[in-house]
């Protein structure tokens, strides 16, 4: 169905291309005083902007005339870096191409080259650096379904990936690099969401303001948008650091301690599916003004992790010894428990670790219901329901795609009053209340006639027919943790991973156009959002135009190919999950117990057997009682963030709100 006015508030789309021009030149334009007059641009032959004063003044002869000397000034270009970029609508899902001058691969390039691999006394450096990287497993999996496409061969799983490059890269010619996944990090970020749930549940339960939906913030593209445009909705989203966020702070903070280096000593990078990871790095809860250090120095995207590697002479089906041989726990290649599983979604698992929490912690049986909104599989709702006494205890989302994230908004806004009434309007909410009623008249009137069974008729059980009618029960339940991700299909389909490459086709006669993207692969040729071939158009029922050569959130890629990387993901980990996607079952499953404050219960072993994410439990309490101590204002900087309203000044001039700009 077409988007109403009202929800299409911004020009932001699902396109993987800047769709529009950026204002902070015009933004960080000088201003003109009454000493200087008028100016006007020039251009010379070698295509050099200057600025041209026109302020009449006594030329050489004694007569009035334009000055022509001291008047002319060469124009700086336009630059922009990540910490200007107000991420406006387009370039918030895109590759942001335009902004992106310092952090790729070529930047770690010449840190190779320049970081001495000795001590030199006669360096500016006397101590080089220490080089970390750190790979996201969507990177890897990405990685895995290109060098298979490309070379035709079977895929690499994720494990054996990591060992081949970090055996590659730990070479002192290739950077004498410590390689690390991020899933560690994750189990972190996962562990603290679960804490902040706790809080934001038990101040609603004892009456307090509640902080509820709580929305997943792992996903920067998300964040910007929020802080820009949504920024009533900001107290709800989670203070958790990402995986980014936390694996940066591990690597600066408690693994430079380790090993007696200092943050500035330590050169990190991360490896990540998305360019807005960009972005979250240059945020300023992720610097060290004590040390000028970020505690990421540089995001890679998986493209450009792949040039980094082909540049140094990777070759992904070399084998190294130990390739496939999992370690349990900390090892000297990796200071933490490597490729950690979490049964639930490619995008971090978020809202399958807050239900399986609230499943594992409940008394009673519990049934989970799924439900996919107009038939998306980005945008679906999850409900848990006690089997005993047929509450609906937990109802959570999974919202993928910006189309679907601003229905998102526009239903949180309903449910808790914010919008156009401000934080504590109710004429939302009790809009939506009165839908909700609506909804369930039309329900009990439509099951009366049906001939519902009642619990104890039919042959059904006492829970099986309680189960049965608690799941039209969920209508005027609100929502309680959403997982938000910006792009359609969730991480494994961001901006910055590796695309199917297209060869050039020909449709009625015509040769489709290709281009090299920046990253210097041969691609489709992008659309700008703006303009649509009305020829390959068709129209929906509603009189929208449907672009029948490209899919959906699909601008560079496929279904299929994302599906490719998706099952890569899955499968290639050391130990895979029994059953990736949350399903609708009876299920009593106890994957990590944690208390609200964070400590662990039980052991790490049973029988023999070695529970990884317990484990992975324990080191990281051990890793926080080590950084923090028992400060608690300690550990929620090392563990959380804040986000802030952005308040546009060149927006907001004459009244123009962010929502109302049209580009």
């Amino acid at each position: 169905m077409a988007f109403s006015g009202a929800l299409t508030i911004t020009d932001l789309d699902d396109f993987l291309t800047p769709s529009q021009a950026c204002i902070i030149p015009v933004r960080n334009k000088p201003t003109t005083t009454a000493e200087e007059g008028s100016t006007e641009i020039q251009i010379d032959s070698n295509n050099n902007y200057y600025e041209v004063s026109t302020y009449p003044t006594d030329n050489i002869n004694g007569g009035p005339g334009p000055s022509t000397l001291n008047g002319k000034k060469a124009l700086e270009k336009a630059e922009i870096n990540l910490n200007d970029c107000l991420a406006c609508s387009g370039c918030i899902t895109s590759t942001e191409s335009l902004l992106i001058t310092l952090q790729s691969q070529n930047e770690v390039l010449e840190f190779i080259q320049s970081n001495p691999t000795a001590l030199d006394p006669n360096s500016p450096c006397h101590k080089p650096r220490l080089p970390i990287l750190s790979i996201s497993p969507q990177t890897l999996a990405s990685l895995s379904a290109a060098y298979s496409s490309a070379q035709s061969r079977p895929t690499i799983p994720l494990l054996v990936l990591l060992r081949r490059i970090r055996a590659f890269l730990s070479r002192p010619g290739k950077g004498g690099w410590r390689v690390w996944d991020t899933t560690f990090a994750r189990h972190m970020s996962l562990k603290e969401t679960v804490v902040e749930y706790h809080e934001r549940k038990d101040k609603k339960d004892k009456g307090k303001s509640t902080e509820l939906p709580m929305l997943a913030s792992a996903c920067p593209g998300w964040v910007c948008y929020a802080e820009k445009a949504q920024g009533d909705m900001l107290h709800l989203l989670s203070n958790a650091r990402s995986s980014q966020g936390i694996i940066g702070a591990l690597a600066k903070d408690w693994y430079g301690h380790k090993t007696n280096h200092k943050p500035n000593e330590i050169y990190h990078v991360t490896a990540m599916p998305c360019y807005d990871k960009k972005l979250e790095a240059s945020r300023s809860d992720f610097y060290s003004s004590l040390y000028s250090t970020r505690d990421v120095d540089c995001v890679l995207t998986t493209g450009e992790l792949d040039l980094l590697l082909q540049e140094l002479g990777f070759d992904p089906y070399l084998s190294v010894p130990n390739e496939d041989t999992p370690f349990s726990g900390q090892s000297e290649e990796s200071p933490f428990p490597e490729l950690l599983n979490h049964e639930g979604s490619s995008s971090g698992s978020y809202l399958a670790t807050i239900i399986r929490e609230i499943q594992s912690s409940h008394s009673n049986p519990t049934k989970i219901s799924t439900r996919e909104i107009r038939g998306s599989t980005d945008n679906v709702e999850y409900l848990i329901h006690d089997l005993v006494s047929g509450e609906v205890l937990f109802k959570g989302a999974k919202v993928y795609g910006f189309r679907n994230l601003q229905n998102l908004v526009r239903k949180v806004n309903k449910e808790t009053g914010l919008g156009k009434g401000g934080r504590s309007g109710a004429g939302a909410g009790k809009l939506s209340l009165a839908v909700a009623a609506r909804r369930r008249k039309a329900k009990t009137a439509t099951s009366g006639t049906s001939g519902t069974s009642t619990p104890g008729e039919s042959g059904l059980s006492d829970v099986d027919s309680i189960s049965s009618l608690s799941l039209s029960s969920g209508e005027d339940k609100k929502l309680d943790f959403v997982e938000v991700m910006a792009c359609p299909g969730g991480c494994v389909n961001g901006g910055g991973q590796m695309k199917p490459v297209s060869t050039n086709t020909v449709v009625n006669g015509t040769e489709d156009k290709m281009e090299v993207d920046e990253e210097g692969y041969t691609r489709p040729l992008p659309d700008d959002g703006t303009d649509i071939d009305i020829d390959k158009a068709s129209k929906a029922k509603d009189g929208s135009l449907i672009n029948s050569g490209v899919e959906e959130g699909m601008r560079w890629s496929t279904k299929e190919w994302v599906e490719k990387v998706e099952a890569i993901y899955w499968n290639g980990l050391p130990t895979p999950p029994p059953s990736p996607p949350l399903e609708a079952s009876n299920i009593k499953l106890k994957l990590y117990r944690s208390e609200p404050n964070g400590h662990v219960d039980g052991p790490a072993q049973t029988n023999g057997h070695v529970d990884r994410n317990r484990q992975a439990d324990l080191i990281a309490e051990q890793i926080v009682r080590n950084v923090c101590g028992d400060d608690s204002a300690k550990r929620w900087e090392f563990l959380r963030t804040r986000f802030r309203k952005v308040e546009s000044d060149i927006l907001a001039q004459g009244g123009v709100t962010l929502e109302a700009v049209k580009w």
